[in-house]
């Protein structure tokens, strides 16, 4: 009869068990095999086979788990025996998943701080990488965008590296290019559409025929303007899908109806399906999405208007075969025949610079703007997860301490090391992957409230939806954050020593103090990280503190601005349109509650294309730098607020008749007129061409977004405007009414709108707001950025604190014992809060000076977002270290406060 005890035991050696176990298991387990031995004889085998035939199965099967407890017998089946791998690869993965599960749930806290962290990163990642896919990564919505591409013109010695085009370049560019299929013109423009209701100031634009064949785009229904139809006189129009929708009701017999723009009828033709915008949201210029297009159809005297109407953008598509460098050499050709027939009388009035043609990517005209900012935003978010892998990381350490005696026994029973990492890894996989499906449902939420936020101003859609791409990502991200956060607690994990885990003893050997020190480096990762995150949000911070302290150069508050564009039709005669805006400045200031009334063609803070032009200085060869011109009429610079600094303001006798005069800036008098007086000086101003004396200095006017550096100025008063000004080729001067009021400005909105309405009924008021929403729109774009990368600042520092007092709370714990030596031989309470404070303290100074050169580095990138601060700011750093450190005491306290309350004597007896 075969002996089957010295091999059990040998078997069950590694394990430990108590000696009257150990009998027990031997005595079950030899009865099991005595009598499948016994089978194996009885089916016929020898006593030779039936024996190792016994032996293979208690290897091989379950045999030897039969024998043990439940908890016993989980850690066999999990265990690699020698000499036989148990089932098949994909068998062995669900197994590891199933147990994971289950250890995971045997610890709900633990695994609900986990997922939750981890979500708050995936999540974040994954919001903003939505946003990321859905303006950098999708391809705009035409055929073939990557061959399309934006042309424009600078003057860069006369500070303009980019200008839309000028109608007569753009002919020449038309019939000298040859890089390109197809090339059109347009241009936005407001019209005030009638018929059929009440008047309504809509966006526009007018479009080459060419523009919509290069697109790709067919309208829902109808038809676009072919290109005959392209020229001046024909009055087609195509709807957008929105404005069909709103004003027509979607009525599908809408093409061939006739609507009224500015008073003329224009034939509808087509209706554009619903997705389809242009222009596109992002260029510098002409990017408001219209709602309605016209043919462009440049008349003659736009054609001949050299150096003039630098308003037209250019879009062309580059022939098969054509890369864009060599399209870029033939815009060079182009520039020097531009240089060629440019009017000899322009290049004398621009100093001898004639215009150049650059060439941009469409894709990049359109994401640039935005390109910097969603990048530092997905690096930020991308510090946020890696800080949320750390602080799992050190869960998971903490966590391991308690699961040292159950891999001891799973490696007693034959689990191989990488069998017990690859069981580590698919638990932090489980939990990664829980934390990517709570953070799909957090990016859901966090990617409709951040784009909800975006202002008008930035070029960022207002909605984006989870697509494949993103679903991807987030599958990807889950996986590598399990790598990231699992890799080393893994190893540590795995690297146990079986004798000293088994043994009550071995609690406090090397394994510990190996562990404390993992945890220590992902907590100093942890604050290098926060660091940089937080030095990112503190120079935006600075940045629009700074920004805000800015002052505007006039006073923005009780100020009501609106245009009130007239149509040529209404009004063809200069003398109507004067008298027609004198006649609203009078009534609007008869209002009760309106304190005085004006009127410009142009507004502060206003982004886009201005009226640019250069001047002659009277007795000097050569022209001004390029300043803004602006008309006035009425008590236009009280009305705003803007300062007198020397001489006098407009008055009515400045009129058509009397001396022409002028009112400059500080800035024009310093470029100009350095160290003189400039009052009784002249300037030539070319349209019309005439002198004009300077009778008043005024202070500097931010002409664009607050913040920009205000150029030279060059006021004019409206009423010695020429009548061929006011009414040029069809096309009349806008200005714009400014009402300044003793009461709440919006209140008056309506009274003011219905004394406009008593003039002209007809008439669409546009762009009512109050020059405080001007303000609050100008910094809205860098508010936006301030708040958003502030907020993962916000998450990075308290992860971070979360990280910090987790480590040294469980080092408090652990080393309770320690703690109660050090009080038993003397030690002070006081002394055992500076041990835990000074320890929690190296940690997070280790992370700040690491954090400190890394920002160094990578603040660079978002230098374009700050204003008057460098990225290396020095108080911005010492500040966030400041904030940081004392976070970190902080976090240290609650531990250090409990390490203060150990009584020796529970300690001692504890152990």
């Amino acid at each position: 009869m075969p002996e089957w005890k010295p091999e059990i035991l040998r078997r069950l050696a590694p394990l430990n068990f108590a000696p009257t176990r150990e009998a027990e298991i031997a005595d079950e387990l030899s009865q099991h095999l005595e009598d499948r031995y016994q089978e194996l004889l009885a089916s016929g085998q020898s006593e030779d086979a039936a024996f190792h035939n016994a032996l293979d199965e208690l290897q091989g099967d379950d045999l030897l788990a039969r024998g043990l407890t439940r908890v016993e017998r989980n850690f066999y089946r999990k265990s690699i025996v020698p000499g036989k791998v148990r089932g098949k690869f994909f068998e062995g993965i669900v197994q590891d998943v199933r147990y994971a599960v289950r250890m995971l749930m045997k610890s709900p806290g633990f695994t609900a701080i986990a997922v939750l962290t981890l979500a708050l990163g995936i999540g974040a990642n994954t919001a903003i990488f939505t946003i990321v896919d859905a303006v950098l990564l999708r391809p705009l919505p035409f055929k073939d965008p990557s061959r399309l591409v934006m042309l424009s013109e600078s003057f860069k010695s006369l500070g303009f590296p980019e200008l839309p085009g000028s109608p007569p370049d753009i002919a020449v560019i038309e019939r000298t290019q040859k890089s390109f299929t197809s090339l059109g013109a347009f241009q936005n423009k407001g019209f005030v559409l009638s018929g059929g209701s009440e008047p309504e100031h809509i966006t526009a634009a007018r479009v080459s025929a060419s523009i919509f064949s290069m697109l790709g785009i067919q309208p829902l229904l109808g038809r676009t303007y072919a290109e005959q139809e392209d020229k001046p006189g024909t009055h087609v129009a195509v709807l957008g899908y929105g404005l069909w929708q709103h004003r027509y009701a979607g009525r599908p017999n809408i093409v061939g109806q006739t609507i009224e723009l500015d008073r003329i009828p224009y034939t509808v033709i087509g209706v554009m399906s619903k997705n389809f915008q242009f222009p596109l949201a992002g260029p510098k210029y002409n990017n408001e999405p219209a709602e309605l297009w016209i043919p462009m159809a440049f008349t003659p005297d736009e054609l001949q208007g050299w150096g003039d109407q630098y308003n037209n953008s250019v879009l062309a598509r580059l022939k098969l075969g054509v890369k864009f460098n060599e399209a870029q050499a033939d815009a060079a050709l182009v520039t020097a025949e531009i240089k060629r027939v440019f009017p000899p009388a322009m290049v004398k009035i621009f100093n001898g610079v004639t215009p150049a043609i650059g060439l941009t990517p469409l894709h990049q005209a359109v994401v640039g703007s935005v390109e910097a900012l969603l990048l530092v935003l997905m690096g930020a978010v991308g510090l946020v997860l890696l800080i949320a892998c750390a602080n799992v990381a050190t869960l998971l350490l903490s966590r391991a301490a308690s699961r040292s005696k159950e891999i001891g026994i799973r490696t007693a029973l034959g689990a191989s090391r990488m069998r017990l990492i690859r069981q580590m890894l698919t638990e932090g996989l489980v939990l990664a992957l829980a934390g990517g499906v709570l953070g799909i449902l957090i990016a859901f939420w966090g990617t409709s409230g951040l784009l909800s936020l975006v202002p008008s101003s930035l070029a960022l859609p207002h909605s984006a939806s989870l697509g494949g791409w993103v679903l991807a990502f987030v599958v990807t991200v889950s996986c590598l954050t399990a790598v990231v956060f699992g890799i080393a607690p893994a190893f540590q994990v795995s690297s146990v020593h079986v004798q000293g885990t088994l043994q009550e003893s071995g609690r406090r050997g090397t394994p510990s103090r190996a562990r404390h020190r993992l945890q220590g480096f992902f907590v100093t990762a942890e604050f290098a990280l926060a660091m940089i995150l937080l030095i990112g949000a503190g120079l935006l911070i600075r940045s629009f503190s700074k920004l805000l302290e800015i002052s505007p150069g006039f006073r923005p508050d009780h100020l009501l601005t609106m245009s009130v564009p007239l149509s040529f039709e209404g009004y063809s005669k200069a003398a109507q349109v004067r008298q027609f805006y004198q006649q609203a400045i009078e009534r609007i200031a008869s209002l009760p509650g309106v304190k005085s009334v004006a009127a410009s063609n142009d507004l502060p803070l206003k982004s886009g294309i201005t009226d640019n032009e250069m001047l002659q200085v009277e007795g000097r060869q050569g022209s001004t730098p390029l300043m803004t011109v602006t008309w006035t009429l009425g008590d236009y610079f009280s009305t705003m607020g803007i300062p007198l600094v020397k001489g006098r303001f407009f008055t009515p006798e400045d009129r058509i008749g009397s001396q022409p005069v002028a009112v400059i800036n500080e800035e024009t008098a310093k470029l100009v007129w350095p160290g003189e007086d400039v009052l009784g000086k002249r300037l030539g101003h070319p349209f019309p061409n005439m002198m004009r004396t300077v009778v008043g200095t005024v202070g500097d006017v931010s002409d664009g977004p607050l913040g920009s550096k205000p150029g030279p100025h060059f006021y004019l008063p409206y009423l010695q405007l020429p009548d061929d000004y006011i009414v040029y080729s069809n096309v009349i001067l806008p200005l714009n009414l400014v009402v300044r009021t003793s009461t709440d400005p919006e209140s008056l909105t309506s009274a003011v709108v219905a004394q406009i309405h008593s003039l002209d009924p007809q008439l669409a008021v546009a762009n009512i707001r109050t020059m405080d929403q001007e303000m609050a729109s100008s910094v809205a774009a860098p508010k936006f950025n301030t708040f958003v990368l502030g907020l993962f600042a916000f998450l990075a520092l308290f992860l971070a604190a979360i990280g910090i007092y987790g480590v040294l709370a469980y080092a408090v714990a652990q080393q309770s014992h320690e703690i109660g030596i050090r009080m038993a031989l003397g030690a002070q309470r006081r002394d055992v809060m500076r041990l835990i404070l000074i320890h929690g303290a190296r940690l997070a100074l280790g992370g700040l000076a690491i954090g400190t050169l890394a920002a160094l580095g990578l603040t660079r990138v978002m230098s374009s977002l700050l204003y008057s601060i460098s990225a290396s700011d020095p108080l911005t750093f010492a500040a966030v270290a400041t904030v940081l450190l004392a976070v970190a005491l902080l976090a240290c306290y609650i531990p250090a406060r409990r390490a203060m309350r150990v009584d020796p004597m529970i300690a001692l007896r504890y152990e």
